[in-house]
């Protein structure tokens, strides 16, 4: 049996990219095809690209086909909880509104993720403000525990959608 493919390390995978194994539009269709499965059951996403995500992998593939590399996460489908600023994605950081735009500049970590080229899949469910251990949202509702299918268990923590997207396989993770 094989391991899915974003069930992978990160290096193997960044190797795969850049030996031709693997292109970033693969890596990127596999996490697709985990959010058709489960993604709306599992509720990881307050915001999902979807086909902008497999764009802006056809345009990575074409960049690592010319040579280029913007570091180890280029080409990896990522997602980002929603309290951090990502460009072209409104932040709500788990409220009941969205945040002004002043709020939905990135700051150093983005930059520096953005730097590297990764797909970002979308932004992930968080309570309100980061504030909390227990994973529910009274505005947006709690991201299901991936692990148990029949029942509704909370994944807990602040970064309930970012933990349930690396489990259920529409994002990297290790």
């Amino acid at each position: 049996m094989t391991t899915p493919t974003l069930q992978q390390p990160l290096r193997t995978l960044h190797k795969a990219l850049r030996d031709g194994t693997h292109t970033a539009v693969e890596i990127t269709e596999s996490a697709l095809q985990a959010y058709q499965i489960r993604g709306e059951q599992d509720h990881a996403y307050k915001t999902w690209s979807g086909d902008a995500a497999l764009a802006y992998a056809q345009a990575t593939d074409a960049i690592l086909q010319q040579g280029g590399d913007a570091g180890r996460l280029m080409g990896m489908p990522v997602s980002v909880k929603d309290i951090y600023a990502v460009p072209g994605f409104p932040t709500f950081a788990g409220s009941s509104r969205r945040l002004p735009p002043d709020w939905e500049t990135p700051g150093p970590v983005i930059s520096t993720l953005l730097n590297q080229l990764p797909v970002v899949m979308g932004k992930t469910h968080t309570v309100e403000f980061a504030f909390g251990g227990l994973g529910t949202n009274a505005h947006h509702g709690a991201p299901r525990n991936p692990w148990d299918p029949a029942a509704h268990r909370t994944p807990g923590g602040s970064s309930a959608g970012a933990g349930v997207s690396l489990a259920s396989g529409t994002a990297g993770r290790r």
